[in-house]
């Protein structure tokens, strides 16, 4: 997910997307301790998004 693409969502959807991002982070962790998961990287993405969404948040809250 792109910067300008969680620049233009709400907060509060922001929000929601988080929690799935996060949900999502920890069944990667668990699909890559039993090697199932086949792209390794998609938790270092999930893990970037998380942090872009967390990025945007703060930014949001400074701006009120």
């Amino acid at each position: 997910m792109k910067i300008r693409d969680v620049r233009k969502k709400s907060e509060q959807d922001l929000k929601k997307l988080l929690a799935e991002t996060r949900e999502n982070v920890r069944h990667l962790r668990f699909k890559i301790a039993s090697k199932e998961l086949k792209n390794p990287q998609a938790l270092q993405q999930a893990k970037k998004d998380i942090a872009r969404m967390l990025t945007v948040l703060k930014e949001q809250s400074y701006a009120k």
